[in-house]
């Protein structure tokens, strides 16, 4: 096997079992978020945006600096998103390699500077205060494309496998396969995120790794510091100049001619030392061998075009109304129903480190994490959010936070998340079975971790109705999820009062706020439904009201001050 397939199938690998291993529960120590960290893009944009040096990114930093040595040896070797173009590249690539003259670095010029204009936009957009690396990062979209699209898939496949083995293993050698269940995972936006990522494989058909060739902002930044590495490309004089290694080369870094090399589009995939008959090519340091000129057509105008295209970005997100930074308000503008995860820092600075991956959401063991459209405007494209109705957030699970690579959603204690109060639960009492019909029910009761509801007399109803206690409410979303109503819950969790720090811990903030979160260890405050029942000319007599204190303490309806 070629050495580059092999250190490809490798880090690969590790790739994939570092994801599949960032579930719950997780192992402390696991840096299942590693190659994120690895990658450039991620580590300067994100520190240009966010303004700090953060002790995240130290490993990009670490790998920024070896690409001075070592040139682009990361996009050939190690980055995920490569080795995965690669592999599609076999299905939905060209059936022959492309001619000397069609694969020389002159004659594929002409898309290049695509990048570094992406890369220009990026950077631009960050200095304005606005994260698009999500946009162009390698590592983000490759993340993003294994725990959106093919981590259901693998589930869907291997339960529709296992449905036919069932029988067969529950007959003979393992009657408890009768019980076993593989649970299934479903995402937003993930057929968007699999058209996306296809038809990026899809150019490939054009040229060969046409996103490493001519799109990858992250290729960019290190083609910009690769321009000379000490690790490089020599032609002996024993070179007959046959071509092959310019039909062969993969990002089509060789000249015309076959002794000078683009070092800032070279790879180091070695794949023209392995095909040369002659033996003439090596990579060393030893030696300096000529390089192509500057040819890629970075005018003046390009330039400024993706400076402008940022800055004009980050300019019209900052002045929307429709984003949750918003120029000239007085407070954060989000959707009622804009559920962060657990920890996640407050929503400008969270937006600006969060870059999509989808880590948080492929971890998460309840399903409750989901990418949003355009809930969060377009700054908030594909961020994780919290949709209670389909899933509540795991009392005993903070793994999201240990997960993000960029620190988006903090890495907390248990204790700590737990206090992190992402909502409040309010009653809709049109569409409860009690408030409604006067039906007995107290499953949002029965569900709740915290004990946050109260079931209280209420003049007019037979059965006692539900009181959300909001000082004890944490906004993780059970009462939601197990709603018996069907269509929309009767009982829903929006951000008020949501606690979102960016520092500091969350025990304390909550003690400070009279905020008693713990998991409840008796009903006593709890009333079974006919308690109250009372004779129905009680019943004509007194119409449905509010709760009684609702008008002493200005609370909206459904809060009651405990």
């Amino acid at each position: 096997m070629r050495f580059q397939r092999l250190t490809q199938a490798v880090t690969l690998t590790i790739f994939v079992v570092l994801m599949a291993l960032a579930a719950y529960p997780f192992d402390e120590g696991l840096l299942a978020e590693f190659f994120l960290r690895l990658d450039p893009l991620i580590t300067v944009g994100t520190s240009v945006a966010t303004r700090e040096l953060s002790a995240y990114f130290i490993p990009g930093f670490v790998f920024l600096a070896l690409v001075l040595l070592m040139g682009r040896f990361f996009c050939g070797h190690i980055c995920p998103m490569g080795t995965t173009l690669d592999v599609l590249q076999v299905p939905l690539g060209p059936r022959r390699k492309p001619s000397v003259k069609r694969n020389s670095y002159e004659a594929t010029v002409r898309f290049r500077s695509w990048k570094y204009l992406g890369l220009a936009a990026i950077m631009f957009a960050a200095l304005g205060g606005i994260s698009l690396v999500f946009l162009g990062s390698p590592l983000s979209l490759v993340t993003r494309f294994y725990a959106l699209v093919l981590y259901p898939l693998l589930l869907l496949t291997g339960d529709s496998a296992f449905q036919w083995v069932r029988p067969l293993l529950a007959d003979s050698w393992l009657p408890g396969a009768a019980y076993i269940q593989i649970p299934q995972k479903v995402f937003a936006t993930n057929l968007f995120v699999a058209m996306l990522f296809i038809g990026v494989a899809a150019l490939a058909y054009a040229q060969p790794r046409f996103w490493c060739r001519n799109l990858c902002p992250a290729g960019a930044l290190m083609g910009l510091l690769a321009r000379s590495p000490l690790f490089r490309r020599r032609v002996d004089d024993s070179c007959n100049g046959c071509g092959r290694c310019i039909r062969e080369c993969p990002t089509a870094a060789i000249s015309e001619d076959p002794t000078r090399t683009a070092y800032s589009d070279c790879i180091v995939c070695l794949r023209c030392v392995e095909v040369c008959p002659e033996s003439a090519v090596r990579f060393s340091g030893i030696r300096r061998s000529g390089e192509v000129p500057r040819t890629v057509d970075l005018t003046r105008r390009g330039i400024l075009l993706g400076m402008g295209s940022g800055l004009l970005t980050a300019g019209l997100f900052r002045t929307s109304i429709s984003q949750p930074r918003a120029l000239g308000t007085e407070r954060v503008l989000v959707p009622e129903d804009l559920i962060r995860p657990p920890g996640a820092l407050p929503e400008p600075d969270f937006l600006t480190r969060c870059i999509r991956c989808g880590e948080c959401m492929k971890a998460c063991p309840t399903n409750t994490l989901q990418p949003v459209w355009l809930k969060a405007g377009l700054e908030g494209l594909f961020s994780p959010v919290m949709i209670p109705r389909l899933a509540a957030c795991a009392v005993h699970c903070n793994v999201c936070g240990k997960v993000c690579p960029t620190g988006a959603i903090r890495d907390l204690l248990l204790v700590e998340k737990n206090h992190a109060k992402v909502g409040t639960a309010w009653i809709v009492r049109q569409n409860c079975l009690v408030w409604e019909q006067d039906k007995k029910c107290l499953i949002c009761d029965e569900v709740c971790p915290y004990n946050a509801l109260s079931f209280q007399a209420v003049p007019g109803l037979h059965n006692a109705a539900p009181f959300v206690l909001e000082n004890r409410c944490t906004g993780c979303g059970w009462c939601e999820n197990k709603c018996p109503v069907e269509g929309a819950s009767a009982i829903r969790v929006n951000v008020i009062g949501e606690l979102r720090l960016a520092k500091g811990s969350y025990v304390e903030k909550a003690r400070d706020y009279g905020l008693i979160f713990k998991a409840k260890d008796n009903s006593a405050d709890r009333l079974a439904p006919g308690t109250f029942d009372v004779p129905q000319q009680e019943l004509d007599a007194q119409p449905l009201s509010e709760s009684p204190n609702s008008s002493e303490t200005g609370l909206p309806p459904g809060f009651i001050v405990k």
